[in-house]
């Protein structure tokens, strides 16, 4: 299957100028028909960013067949919007690309980043601050312990991808606005690290993006000792005796770690390969069309950006594997995204479903064909997995620019 694709100049010039607006009315300018990866990226950030409540806080999921948003939310999936979005941004300024909406989602990430702060609150003999709210704020809270710690352990991993945000947003715009709260959530990722640290990794879910948080921060602050100390025992915690992998997002979260060591600190190839090959062999050895694959693809577009450059032949060769399942699977989620002035979405052979619903929605994605639901968490994810196969539009953009 080839997937090169044709730059066109649309969401990439003036004509972008509405694509990020947020606008009530159902009819206000949105993106074109994309043509081309970045065009889906602009999409999917603009949906995020439409979403945006007054708090900082994003709509979380909205169901197509009752045609209402359900009671559901999830803290973790909140704080990684944020952190998409950021990434974004610094993918829009690097590439050069539509710097009035880069200022948008800067914005928009600034309004996240303050009600992540004002949603953190401190517990009993420990340190620091951890954002927090029930998954479901319409619902009574269970106080059993199970309950309490889940509870926990999706605050540590919220915050994680907090810290992770707050850290790119400093670094972007060398503004320390958010220098207090940074300080409360480094000291309890810390401490709750520290913690886990004399725990089996099964036992502890959230350390996969408390090492990516780890990882960021200490590239941004090379000097802070005590971070450089914890990130290099949570390296080996998480190398030297390999999780099994459950699902598809304990893989994702470990590759993007990973990525955000230099090689000359940390480059674990054994372990990338091993986890990819698992991944592969075991959980998702068939690709399923109708099913979104965006997490998928963002994990092994991760591992083959890893393992890039070694001369092993078999490591070239499980590398190839990995970012040619990666491109089929990001590609075909691209079916997913709900487009402009989409009306009706396919449930099947000979089942079609009919919604004006779907014009709000331009730029969300959706789990699959028979799931016509669409939350931020996919949606982020996509934006993040997109902006690993963008490289071709952006050379292809490099190339009209130097003949301009």
């Amino acid at each position: 299957m080839k997937f090169r694709l044709i730059l066109t100049t649309v969401c990439l010039t003036a004509a972008l100028s509405g694509c990020f607006e947020k606008k009530t009315d159902e009819t206000a300018p949105l993106p074109e028909q994309p043509s081309k990866v970045l065009d889906y990226l602009a999409l999917s950030a603009h949906s995020l960013v439409d979403l945006q409540q007054p708090d900082g806080f994003f709509k979380y999921e909205y169901d197509f067949i009752t045609g209402a948003f359900t009671p559901w939310d999830n803290v973790i999936h909140q704080t990684r919007t944020g952190f998409a979005l950021m990434s974004y941004y610094s993918f829009l300024v690097n590439a050069g690309i539509s710097p009035q909406n880069a200022d948008t989602v800067l914005h928009s990430v600034r309004n996240a980043l303050t009600g992540y702060q004002s949603a953190s609150i401190r517990h009993n003999s420990m340190p620091g601050m951890l954002i927090s709210f029930y998954y479901n704020k319409s619902g009574t809270g269970k106080n059993g312990a199970q309950d309490k710690t889940q509870r926990l352990e999706a605050e540590i991993a919220a915050t994680a991808f907090a810290l992770s945000a707050e850290t790119l947003y400093r670094s972007a715009t060398n503004s320390d606005e958010f220098r207090t709260i940074r300080s409360e959530w480094r000291s309890a990722l810390i401490y709750h690290a520290k913690q886990a640290l004399q725990m089996p990794l099964t036992k502890r879910p959230f350390m996969a993006p408390l090492w990516l948080a780890l990882g960021l921060y200490h590239r941004a602050d090379p000097n802070d000792t005590e971070i450089e100390s914890v990130l290099t025992a949570t390296d080996d915690y998480f190398t030297k005796a390999p999780r099994p992998i459950t699902k598809a997002e304990s893989y994702v979260w470990d590759m993007m770690s990973i990525r955000t060591h230099t090689p000359a600190d940390f480059t674990p190839i054994t372990y990338t390969v091993r986890q990819t090959m698992q991944i592969l062999d075991d959980l998702y050895a068939q690709h399923d069309p109708n099913v979104n694959g965006c997490l998928l693809s963002l994990g092994l577009a991760e591992a083959s950006l890893i393992l890039n450059n070694i001369e092993s032949s078999d490591i070239k060769r499980i590398r190839q594997t990995a970012l040619g399942r990666g491109q089929l699977e990001y590609y075909n989620s691209l079916k997913f995204t709900i487009l402009p002035n989409q009306t009706w979405i396919s449930l099947g052979p000979g089942r079609t479903l009919h919604s004006q619903d779907f014009k709000r929605f331009a730029g969300a994605s959706i789990f699959g064909t028979h799931s016509p639901r669409t939350n931020i968490g996919l949606t982020s994810l996509c934006l993040l997995a997109g902006m690993r196969f963008a490289n071709e539009d952006l050379h292809e953009m490099q190339k009209l620019e130097k003949v301009e």
